[in-house]
């Protein structure tokens, strides 16, 4: 892993705090649609690195079977 690559975890708990603000409404208008840009790509990073682990995993198990 790259040095600068974030983690999931990192990702996770950074998208916790955004929604935290978000339900709590407390952040700036000013830069709403930017925290709501970054929730997007965090949802996202987090879900491909799900998918990426099911997949590993799935394809393991398989292998394990034969």
């Amino acid at each position: 892993m790259k040095k600068n690559e974030l983690t999931y975890e990192e990702a996770l708990r950074k998208l916790e705090t955004l929604v935290d603000g978000f339900e709590k409404n407390t952040l700036d208008i000013d830069s709403l649609g930017e925290r709501l840009q970054e929730a997007r790509a965090l949802l996202k990073f987090c879900k491909d690195r799900l998918r990426k682990v099911e997949k590993d995993i799935t394809k393991i198990l398989d292998h394990e079977q034969e």
